[in-house]
């Protein structure tokens, strides 16, 4: 693959204090390896999605990616992905059967270069066949020796740090972006078992839908479709309207990564009727949602409206067919069960959507056998249930 360098103007260097020249030399100059992770199930598609967004070539390792680049292609990581949950700078990897060993190859790495002089470190350790297994007696030492290392100073940073051990060898790395990465800073509303963001746009994905033709969200519930398709529809970027943890750092340069917000705001389009079209049977949840929409840059993108699904002719709204997506209720919330509800649905899909993608998120199950003609299932995990993503076309 082509190793397609990300660019970003170089801030100046005249004046520079011998602590900024340290940390460019030292941080900021090199490249680093960085674990981007995801959700299970969704490792193939954020390999795939990260090798598009930032031209390097990216190794699938257990429970997301890793790449190899400066930090300006992590900001970028973190602005464009849609489908990672978190990402890690890996800062060392070192064997230690004791608390004096752990504490010296700690004590090594150049944490004041890394973070900000008032950070507060939390420190998260798992620990598997490990001589230091009591991961509260090993996190308390690491932020010990964390903490010892900065100079301090007026406020507080919260700052993660990670450390998983197994068989005695121990990985280190810090939280660069703060917040997981599927709270987008744009939702300013709660709704009843909402999907998480990385997954509504995973199902997105796995729907072929790009932002180009018609989408139907009608049962929309929080929104959470609407919100990510609109977001893919005027090409902006999930991370646009969030801070990460690394903007604390004082490796991070202001002004490049403002220019990145540019370059990403220059791709954006403007849409000015809905190409997106919500609905719900709970009214309370449709103000909701377009209150939220209303105070979106993007929220044009999306008409909103209640109403029954099954009463819902989609040539109402969109003269060609698209994309139709659901987290349907489930369990308690469905009167007759899940798995009558399940085939009615794609029954009534059949019958009266001709022509659309259908992606319906349901309990693994709840997954109807054989499954209809021209469906296929994709496993998903939502808050510790199973899921299985259904995708076909309906024809």
């Amino acid at each position: 693959m082509e190793d397609r360098r990300l660019e970003t103007p170089q801030e100046t260097k005249k004046g520079d204090t011998a602590f900024e020249k340290r940390v460019r030399r030292r941080v900021a100059g090199r490249e680093h390896t960085f674990y981007v992770s995801a959700a299970p199930g969704l490792g193939g598609l954020l390999a795939q999605e990260a090798e598009e967004c930032l031209g390097l070539s990216v190794a699938r390792v257990t429970g997301g990616v890793e790449f190899t680049a400066r930090l300006e292609a992590m900001w970028q990581a973190a602005l464009s992905l849609r489908l990672a949950n978190r990402i890690l700078v890996r800062l060392a990897s070192f064997k230690a059967e004791n608390f004096e060993k752990l504490e010296r190859r700690v004590a090594e790495i150049p944490w004041d270069l890394w973070l900000p002089a008032h950070a507060v470190p939390e420190v998260v350790v798992t620990s598997h066949h490990c001589r230091l297994y009591h991961t509260d007696a090993v996190a308390q030492r690491v932020a010990g020796v964390v903490e010892k290392a900065l100079p301090g100073g007026e406020g507080q940073v919260p700052q993660k740090i990670y450390l998983r051990g197994e068989d005695d060898r121990f990985t280190l790395s810090l939280d660069a972006v703060g917040e997981p990465l599927y709270k987008r800073g744009v939702k300013t509303h709660g709704g009843r078992a909402p999907i998480r963001e990385t997954l509504a746009s995973a199902i997105l994905t796995l729907a072929g839908y790009t932002g180009e033709a018609p989408l139907a969200d009608p049962m929309c519930g929080a929104g959470t479709f609407s919100l990510e398709a609109a977001m893919r529809a005027t090409r902006t970027p999930p991370g646009m309207y969030r801070h990460f943890a690394f903007e604390t750092w004082p490796s991070f340069r202001e002004k490049s990564f403002a220019h990145m917000k540019r370059e990403a705001q220059k791709a954006q389009h403007e849409v000015s009727a809905p190409v997106i079209f919500a609905s719900d049977l709970d009214q309370g949840a449709v103000e909701r949602l377009g209150a939220t929409l209303e105070a979106l840059p993007f929220g044009k993108a999306v008409g909103v409206g209640a109403g029954d699904f099954f009463a819902l002719d989609p040539a109402s709204f969109a003269s060609e067919p698209g994309v139709v997506v659901f987290n349907p209720p489930y369990g308690k919330r469905i009167k007759g069960g899940n798995d009558a509800f399940v085939v009615r649905l794609l029954e009534h899909l059949a019958t009266h959507w001709r022509g659309w993608t259908a992606a319906l998120a349901v309990p693994k199950q709840q997954v109807p056998r054989p499954l209809p003609k021209g469906f296929h299932g994709h496993p998903m995990s939502h808050g510790g249930l199973d899921l299985t993503v259904l995708i076909g076309r309906l024809s």
